[in-house]
């Protein structure tokens, strides 16, 4: 890893700042106003395997946004449903349907730090984590992922959340997210996201696998994406709680 101190931070802060790099990653980030896609997604812990999949559907709400996952296998939990909405400078709200007693259910706000599923993946990460605009952020240096030259960021919480600390590697050539670190309270490594397989859809750059590997518990997750669609037009009456479990997905 490059790190700049000294003059060569200067150097590179005169060239783009912090606040320009987070400016592009929300252009990109924006382009999207919804979004939808199967997911598959593998759980590998303690030398055992579970697979889940699941319907993702996401619409954008100005900078907030809602996030709606139906989920299609296993079997038994076929037609199970999550919805998440993520507004700036609030804690993410959720709420759950289960079919077999036809019952929503909002998650209180101390579980969406909760594992998703019994995955690496948090209720909150459903809906992007923390906000960017929920985050002081500031351009530590530079570092090749995979030979593609990268911003390094880091970014403090302005609130209170489990993460203390994320770091993020931005790719230059189009300000795509492809590495995250996620730091505790204490600076410890809590897990790591890795996006690959970056695909343009409509000219909008977007990821279509994620490794999450956590430090805690020794676990991974992978999610793969596909059959996406990006500003296909879905309805706002899509991701009312009141419409969980009532509406043809």
């Amino acid at each position: 890893m490059v790190t700049v101190t000294g003059l060569g931070a200067a150097m590179l802060l005169a060239q783009i700042s912090a606040g320009a790099i987070v400016a592009h990653v929300k252009e990109v980030d924006l382009a999207i106003q919804d979004l939808s896609a199967n997911v598959s997604m593998a759980i590998t812990a303690e030398g055992r395997e579970r697979n889940r999949v699941f319907r993702l559907q996401m619409r954008r709400e100005g900078v907030n946004y809602r996030a709606l996952i139906t989920l299609q296998e296993p079997p038994e939990m076929e037609g199970t449903q999550f919805l998440v909405v993520a507004a700036r400078g609030e804690r993410n709200r959720q709420w759950a349907y289960f079919p077999d007693l036809d019952l929503v259910r909002q998650i209180a706000g101390r579980d969406q730090d909760d594992p998703f599923l019994g995955s690496d993946v948090t209720y909150a990460d459903l809906a992007g984590g923390a906000h960017l605009d929920d985050l002081v952020h500031r351009l530590i240096g530079e570092e090749d992922i995979d030979g593609v030259p990268c911003y390094v960021m880091e970014g403090v919480p302005r609130r209170e959340i489990v993460y203390g600390k994320l770091r993020g590697w931005v790719r230059k050539d189009n300000f795509v997210t492809i590495r995250a670190v996620f730091f505790d309270r204490y600076g410890e490594r809590m897990k790591e996201a890795r996006m690959t397989d970056v695909r343009e859809i409509h000219g909008v750059p977007l990821a279509h696998r994620i490794e999450m590997e956590s430090f805690i518990d020794r676990s991974r997750t992978t999610l793969t994406f596909d059959e996406v669609g990006i500003n296909v037009g879905l309805a706002p009456g899509l991701f009312d709680e009141e419409s969980l479990g009532r509406v043809e997905n």
